[in-house]
């Protein structure tokens, strides 16, 4: 008997934390080894990133793009954790959601039409083992990279997806309306699919 069909990839929730006012975590948990055998006969080739997502909003924020990335892996290194490599297609994903919930104005894990981190990383063309987000939105202050670090360590779900040593890659995004800042980081470990 078959577990898995060719239109459905088999993906296993193993947590969602509790969204906070200021802060929201999610984690998906490692594929079983048949289903990383399936995604790697059967997963398509990764797709170009969509129109108009290639960039940051302003030079403003590609700095805090990047400055979150420095932040989080100088916390991964006191902690002797590797730091996370950053992955442009994972900032895409990570700046596209910060986009929809700043212009939709909502803050959750789950996007309007149903969608999770999972499903947004995977219609960017990358499997994985592992795969979480954190979230974030500062509104009205000069040091939004600064909440945004010190509010996801100071919760112990955002804090683990920070410290998780099976990460390896991470893509932040930001996207501002009015005086708030969204915030999107989405961790992760890649399957590496070879072609048969």
């Amino acid at each position: 008997m078959h577990l898995f069909s060719r239109n459905t990839l088999p993906w296993i929730a193993a947590a969602l934390c509790a969204c906070l006012a200021l802060v929201g975590c999610q984690t998906f948990a490692d594929l079983t080894s048949e289903a990383k055998a399936f995604i790697e006969r059967a997963a398509p080739p990764s797709q170009p990133p969509a129109p108009g997502t290639e960039k940051p909003q302003t030079a403003a924020l590609g700095q805090m793009e990047e400055r979150i990335v420095r932040d989080i892996n100088a916390i991964r290194e006191r902690g002797n954790l590797a730091p996370l490599k950053p992955n442009a297609k994972l900032a895409q994903v990570a700046r596209s959601y910060s986009r929809l919930m700043a212009e939709q104005n909502f803050f959750s894990h789950t996007g309007p039409k149903g969608d999770s981190v999972a499903d947004r990383v995977r219609s960017a063309g990358v499997f994985y083992l592992v795969v979480g987000e954190n979230l974030a939105y500062v509104g009205g202050s000069k040091r939004p990279v600064e909440i945004a670090v010190q509010g996801w360590m100071k919760s112990p779900g955002h804090r683990e997806n920070i410290l998780r040593p099976v990460y390896m890659e991470t893509g932040v995004g930001g996207w501002k309306k009015g005086n708030r800042i969204y915030f999107t980081q989405v961790f992760l470990t890649q399957v590496s699919i070879r072609n048969r």
